[in-house]
């Protein structure tokens, strides 16, 4: 089994119990990983940033690589600093977070990046400290100077737990990453999303919030499908999907999609992006992403693999297949990942 390290490299002496206690810095960039941009990832960005301005801080956020429709609603240009609005284009998104990054520097210098609902910045800090905010476990639970990174049902319970950050957008945070209480961890986000309503969170806005979330299907996304190379397994139960269209909305329509006809899904999009999900509750998909570079959580995850190599889809194709079949067919199955890449 491959693993990642759960533990960012070290990289100031301070205390553990800093963020917790209430001592931020004073400047704070906060931002989600590169991949994937979620609900989790955006309402924990913005809720972070708002509690921070609150206390008297500065705290702004960039663009994003990409943004879908129905979250694109959470931020604002007010979360962006205002030397990266001229690289903005639609939806908050820029073609380059490195470049958006400089030219934040050019002007305003953070004490210190957070990132939050993930590991993977997609950017060079240029030697700014970085705190690690996560739910997503690999390895060892973290809880130090260089991050918190304890299992969750989403980033937001950890806002709301660990740091005291109580604000209603964090119940998209939630509802988004247990995909409504069915997986993750339900029981506690029901918990977590309690204090949400004892802090305010009230009927009329979460009823909201659910309707703005409701995904808005594309056409587009029947023509992506065609010109797709589709493959099935176990009587049509796995499907997995190569995707020429590099559109991320594309890639979570065929993907909802598939959850109508199939129980375990594997969905490459054409930058070589890819998502697992499966409703089966043996399986873990974890060790299988991490090992395609990326991770996520036991029943949705996502890897990335070179699209341009034929032999290394067919083999993500093989791994995946594998596992799902095998578990399906033996209950006390452990995926274990050879040396050579292939599931064993």
């Amino acid at each position: 089994m491959f693993r990642q390290s759960s533990k960012p490299t070290a990289r100031r002496p301070v205390c553990a119990k800093r963020h917790s206690q209430g001592r931020w810095a004073k400047k704070t960039l906060v931002v989600g990983p590169a991949q994937p941009v979620d609900g989790d990832s955006v309402s924990c960005t913005v809720a972070l940033i708002d509690y921070l301005r609150k206390k008297g801080l500065e705290a702004y956020t960039l663009p994003t690589l990409m943004m879908y429709r129905q979250i694109d609603w959470i931020i604002s240009s007010a979360h962006i600093h205002p030397a990266c609005r001229r690289l903005i284009r639609a939806n908050f998104t820029c073609d380059n977070l490195q470049a958006a990054y400089d030219a934040l520097l050019e002007v305003w210098r953070p004490d210190e990046v957070v990132i939050v609902d993930g590991h993977l910045l997609g950017f060079d800090t240029r030697g700014v400290p970085l705190y690690v905010i996560d739910h997503h476990v690999r390895g060892a639970e973290v809880d130090d100077e260089n991050g918190c990174i304890k299992a969750a049902p989403s980033c937001g319970c950890l806002l709301i737990e660990r740091f005291g950050i109580i604000d209603p957008i964090l119940a998209v945070s939630i509802l988004t990453d247990t995909f409504w209480f069915r997986q993750n961890m339900p029981a506690g986000a029901i918990k977590h999303m309690a204090r949400l309503v004892a802090h305010g969170l009230t009927d009329e806005k979460l009823a909201h919030y659910q309707k703005l979330l409701m995904v808005r299907k594309d056409a587009g996304v029947i023509t992506a499908m065609q010109h797709a190379d589709v493959r099935f397994g176990l009587d049509g139960d796995a499907a997995f999907v190569v995707l020429d269209e590099t559109d991320p909305e594309i890639h979570r329509g065929v993907a909802g999609e598939l959850a109508y006809f199939s129980r375990h899904m594997c969905v490459v999009r054409g930058d070589g992006y890819v998502s697992f999900r499966t409703v089966d509750e043996r399986i873990d998909l974890r060790p299988l992403a991490e090992h395609y570079g990326r991770g996520g959580h036991a029943q949705q995850a996502a890897g990335q693999v070179d699209i341009s190599d034929p032999a290394q889809v067919d083999q993500l194709y093989h791994d995946f297949i594998t596992l799902v079949e095998t578990v399906g067919c033996d209950r006390s199955h452990r995926l274990e990942l050879t040396g050579s890449g292939r599931l064993s």
